[in-house]
């Protein structure tokens, strides 16, 4: 997940290479903070363990956030 964040914000970077505008660089550069604010605190690494459940190590950027745990169904999707 974390490979796939970091090739969609280059593919972004690149489509807006050719902006010019102080007012829209402003504007893409806000963006681009608010997806790496969710990126860090809101996408964490999961691992099946040897019991059949997924163990994950939040770090302090985690901290009083809830986790929502994906179906069954997403999981295999994203395999």
């Amino acid at each position: 997940m974390l490979n796939a964040s970091a090739s969609e914000v280059r593919k972004k970077f690149e489509e807006n290479r050719h902006v010019t505008s102080q007012t829209e660089i402003q504007r893409l550069l806000e963006e681009a903070g608010e997806a790496s604010h969710f990126i860090s605190t809101m996408i964490v690494q999961a691992k099946l363990n040897e019991w059949g459940g997924y163990e994950m190590k939040l770090g302090r950027d985690h901290a009083g956030a809830t986790v929502e745990v994906p179906s069954e169904e997403i999981l295999r999707k994203s395999v």
